[in-house]
């Protein structure tokens, strides 16, 4: 799901804690202004201190089946991104007390059901799972799926600047509840814009909310300096809507925040790894293609 974002990040968090003990911290954000500022026709490289490699879950059994992915953080310096683990044994095990151990899709690069187990809401699902005789496990309570109703792009003006957003409006499964979701915005097979959010119902179950995509100016500037495409016109842009538990909100959220702090973003695998489980209703809306005359309207 978010996998590649672990690939890194714990070896970048326990670099920022060695060197947070030392002047030679703030003398390499002073050295990383300039370089932001002028232009450098030498490379700078850093001597990183290592850590400790990691596992990685990123597991999720829904309406639409069960999907386990298993990787390992990378160094910092690293280009390749951490292949899947294809030798670990894993299962599922239901609140009923039944169990299934689940087998490696090489296509997928994750554990998968061959029976075709999908997940019910208002049910409990744990993982199990064994790594080079390391047990871990995780578990989480199946939502109910929500009810689109339209997609649809409109723009803002905030301050000078104006954005771009992609709207959603549906109906909640369950009304005067709390509920918690995961937004995925998806342009081909990659992850364009991702949010976590929870919240009541507006009215008799209706929600509504919106992903801020791009600014006019990132459009009109095209692909940035880190190779990152803004929102263009004719884009195909899908969404999976997710509505998890709280624990599993939690840890997208701290996810979220963890790119501006220190922290590790929160697990609720046990055993010492990272990532998540999460049991979730999927909702997938009609794909719709972004033209900026329609959104300006």
């Amino acid at each position: 799901m978010l996998i590649v974002l672990f690939q890194t990040r714990y070896h970048i968090l326990q670099y920022k804690r060695n060197m947070l003990k030392t002047t030679r911290y703030h003398l390499l954000l002073i050295l990383l202004g300039i370089v932001g500022l002028a232009s450098c026709e030498h490379e700078i490289s850093f001597d990183y201190p290592p850590a400790d490699t990691m596992v990685v879950f990123d597991g999720v059994i829904s309406n639409e089946g069960v999907n386990i992915r298993i990787s390992h953080t990378r160094a910092i310096g690293e280009k390749e991104l951490s292949q899947p683990v294809s030798n670990a044994q894993v299962w599922i095990v239901t609140d009923d007390g039944k169990e299934e151990q689940l087998a490696y899709d090489e296509q997928k690069g994750a554990y998968t059901s061959v029976a075709g187990l999908v997940g019910i809401p208002g049910h409990k699902y744990q993982m199990k799972a064994i790594l080079d005789g390391h047990h871990y496990e995780a578990s989480s309570t199946m939502q109910e799926a929500v009810t689109i109703d339209t997609v649809f792009f409109r723009s803002v003006k905030l301050l000078s600047e104006r954005m771009f957003l992609y709207c959603v409006k549906g109906l909640d499964p369950r009304q005067d509840s709390r509920l918690y979701y995961l937004c995925k915005l998806m342009r081909g097979d990659k992850v364009f814009r991702w949010n976590p959010r929870s919240g009541r119902s507006v009215i008799d179950g209706v929600f509504e909310y919106d992903i801020i995509c791009s600014s006019e100016r990132d459009m009109d500037k095209g692909i940035d300096d880190d190779g990152k495409v803004p929102l263009m016109e004719g884009d195909t842009i899908r969404m999976e809507l997710l509505t998890i538990d709280r624990e599993s909100w939690d840890f997208y959220q701290s996810l979220m925040a963890s790119e501006l702090t220190t922290a590790n973003p929160l697990s609720n695998v046990k055993g010492g790894a990272m990532g998540v489980f999460v049991a979730a209703g999927i909702t997938r809306p009609d794909t719709i293609v972004f033209e900026k005359s329609k959104a300006l309207n």
